[in-house]
């Protein structure tokens, strides 16, 4: 297993879950977490581990970190496909976070919580193949993709520049950050999850900017329904267009 990828993962869900319950505590995440790995060592993390605050008492980015690091553990050593230990992780999380949790977030957001961090998990899981037991039974098959130098930055930008943004998550989601995250993309595909996990805006907010873009011929869609949805850069804005083949 790739240390930096999975640490890579710790760190991106214990962040969504801060976000989500106490986002008062982004402003020291990178040092919470930085402490969280500079202690772990396994049994240092497996002892902090050993503490449980009582329900209600809120979270600690430290012991949200180590309860990832723990079942990601876990998750890795049972002789099961990807959809099995996503489902166990999930279970997990759930158990660990449904009393901490009491009275800081409704529960359509704790559902909505668990569904990304079931997204992220199964995300990982699906490019991993030597270093698990079973290779996963239901992998989708991946759509070609380009090379990261494929977009045209300068096209995009002036594209974006061009379109009259919402003003909901104007503060997170302006004509920069949108190029830049579609630049990043390499043109790629991307899915709904991806685009609101990364400006931490909601699934409403986040399809408004998706179905404007596309609408705009920013983005292509694969025509797909329900989770197999994937968006990417139009063929148009990208400096090789034809190494991007349809879904």
């Amino acid at each position: 297993m790739d240390r930096d990828s999975f640490l890579g993962l710790v760190r991106v869900l214990t962040e969504q879950v801060i976000a989500a319950a106490c986002p008062e505590k982004l402003a020291d995440f990178a040092d919470d977490f930085g402490d969280f790995t500079l202690q772990a060592g396994v049994l240092q993390v497996c002892d902090r581990l050993a503490y449980q605050p009582p329900p209600g008492s809120g979270l600690d980015t430290t012991l949200v970190a180590g309860m990832f690091f723990e079942v990601l553990l876990d998750a890795a050593r049972l002789p099961a496909g990807r959809r099995e230990r996503v489902s166990f992780v999930r279970k997990r999380a759930k158990d660990y976070l449904v009393n901490r949790l009491a009275g800081q977030i409704t529960l359509s957001q704790f559902y909505r919580l668990l569904n990304l961090i079931e997204e992220q998990v199964g995300h990982y899981f699906e490019h991993l193949t030597d270093d698990w037991i079973a290779p996963p039974r239901d992998r989708e098959a991946a759509a070609p993709s380009p090379e990261p130098e494929a977009i045209d930055g300068e096209a995009l930008r002036r594209a974006l520049s061009r379109l009259s943004l919402p003003l909901e998550g104007k503060r997170k989601l302006t004509f920069e950050t949108l190029w830049d995250f579609l630049r990043g993309s390499g043109g790629r595909w991307f899915r709904l999850l991806d685009f609101e996990a990364h400006f931490r805006i909601n699934k409403k907010t986040a399809w408004g900017y998706l179905n404007l873009l596309q609408k705009e011929g920013v983005l292509e869609h694969n025509g797909e329904k329900a989770n197999r949805v994937r968006y990417a850069v139009a063929p148009a804005f990208r400096a090789e267009p034809e190494k991007m083949l349809p879904s």
